[in-house]
């Protein structure tokens, strides 16, 4: 019989099946706390899960409480945190074993244990002997390995600690050389081998590397290499305070993502102009005022709290961040002097006032650093950073997903069919304004980047304008004529009133 495939053949599959996420809006912790190694993210869905990492006495735990207590006007709450390591001075290199649950059980009938070590030269270290019977927990069983890893007539090995967190179920191996090196665990499969009881050797194992300190920048750098998924990011109380010039490279780094992510410090009253000076004109940096007579309350995660918070995903989305109340934070401006002091150097608080006798006190005045050509107010740039986001990830969705993006109409149409739905969704939750009137002069600026007379009637009427255009262009990196698709997309943000002023006429 001949085969029905010569004539019909149907392939079977899901079309369409790769699916890009988009970028979670969450907060990320820099942290200098070792608990964390470096050259990972880590993100927890509740404070619990915090405390149980790094410990309940900890700022990073404290934190996360704050966090995750935040409830917004929508009845929503953050999804998840995200923590990364910041490596403020040189570090040995380490084995850090996996979370599975271990057993001091699994150790204890062990009285010839052995565990086989690399060092960065490739010299292999064989250790035997090892006898767990009378160890009476997992933290001895971790100080029983480090007497015999140290032992070892190896320069890495020499003063090499190893503990046991209780919290994390993992053991440790942190080698003797800052700065430099590596330290791997070397599966035998003998009957003997301990490695994969203590999580050296299996898939969760994070080798770390010997490195030197970084800076403040270049740490939330790394962690955005690793995952960019967050948008707005804080530091955790350093050892050694910044200085402004610390918040100054930050501040740098953040202008140059240009609208993706929202750095938010903390800073006394009497630094907040000279800092503004030094930071004013970088976009996406938050200044808020610490009290310095109070208890730490956190208070440069209020906007971080509101934006991980927002369901983009749901219609009139868009927050103002301006009043919103935070109970349990310091009121830092009472009077109107000092907070025209304030808002003059755009610094961010907790202010009070009063209706018939009632203090109020809520969040002000939820701006940014930026220049001119930036976006000031957080609602606005936290509108287009999702934005962004929803556009990448439709854009990458679409090349994963059909054969190719040809650089003519057909292509046209299949780019604007992917941004149509990202647009309509900027529309319902708020982040694109229909019908706003738009002013001469703004009238003049979009004829003149659109190079079309009619755009800005459209930008007022629909809300936006949006232009696709082919070109070709050299990689610098090869050599060789790619094609590119460009897109112009020219918005009414949706602008929040912070005050109203009325009349009231009596006849």
């Amino acid at each position: 019989m001949i085969s029905q495939s010569r004539y019909i053949k149907i392939v079977s599959g899901v079309g369409a099946g790769a699916v890009v996420a988009q970028r979670q809006l969450l907060m990320r912790v820099i942290t200098q706390n070792a608990q964390l190694p470096p050259g990972l993210v880590a993100e927890f869905a509740n404070a619990e899960s915090v405390g149980a990492y790094f410990g309940t006495g900890t700022e990073e735990y404290k934190r996360a409480v704050a966090y995750f207590s935040f409830i917004s006007k929508a009845i929503t709450s953050p999804p998840r945190i995200s923590y990364a390591r910041w490596v403020s001075e040189p570090i040995p290199p380490m084995i850090v074993g996996d979370t599975i649950e271990k057993q001091l059980s699994s150790f204890a009938g062990i009285t010839n244990g052995s565990l086989s070590l690399k060092t960065a030269a490739a010299t292999q270290v064989d250790i035997t002997g090892l006898d767990f019977s009378a160890a009476v927990d997992l933290a001895a069983v971790a100080a029983l390995i480090q007497t015999a890893i140290r032992a070892e007539d190896d320069p890495q090995l020499l003063t090499a600690t190893v503990t046991f967190n209780t919290n994390t179920n993992q053991f440790t191996l942190m080698g003797s050389t800052p700065g430099s090196g590596t330290l791997t665990a070397v599966a035998t499969g003998g009957a003997d081998d301990i490695s994969d009881e203590l999580g050296w050797t299996t898939g969760g194992t994070i080798i770390v590397a010997g490195q030197g300190a970084v800076t403040a920048a270049e740490s939330v750098g790394a962690s955005a290499d690793i995952s960019n998924n967050f948008g707005s990011f804080v530091y955790v109380t350093p050892a050694t305070p910044m200085t402004n010039d610390d918040i100054k490279e930050i501040a740098e780094w953040t202008d140059l993502q240009n609208n993706l992510f929202l750095y938010s410090l903390a800073t006394p009253l009497s630094n907040l102009e000279t800092l503004f000076a030094l930071i004013k004109g970088y976009s996406g940096v938050a200044i808020n005022i610490l009290s310095t007579t109070q208890a730490n309350d956190f208070i440069e995660q209020s906007p971080c709290e509101i934006l991980a918070a927002t369901d983009y995903d749901a219609p009139g989305a868009s927050q103002n961040y301006m009043f919103y109340q935070f109970p349990k934070r310091n009121i830092t401006v009472s009077d109107d002097n000092t907070a025209n002091t304030v808002d003059k150097s755009r610094g961010n608080y907790i202010g009070v006032t009063q209706s018939a006798g009632q203090q109020i006190a809520f969040y002000q005045r939820a701006v940014l650093c930026g220049g001119s050509t930036a976006a000031v107010d957080m609602n606005t740039f936290a509108n287009e950073m999702w934005l962004k986001s929803a556009f990448t990830a439709a854009f990458f969705s679409l090349f994963l997903n059909v054969p190719q993006v040809p650089a003519d109409p057909v292509g046209e149409a299949m780019l604007l069919g992917v941004m149509n739905p990202v647009i309509t969704l900027a529309k319902i939750n708020g982040s694109i304004s229909a019908g706003k009137a738009i002013n001469a002069v703004q009238q003049q600026y979009i004829t003149q980047i659109s190079g079309d007379p009619n755009a800005w009637r459209q930008v007022q009427t629909l809300g936006y304008w949006l232009n696709i255009s082919f070109s070709s262009r050299t990689n610098p990196d090869n050599g060789l004529t790619e094609w590119i698709a460009k897109y112009q997309f020219i918005y009414s943000k949706a602008d929040a009133i912070r005050a109203v002023i009325g009349s009231d006429v009596m006849i």
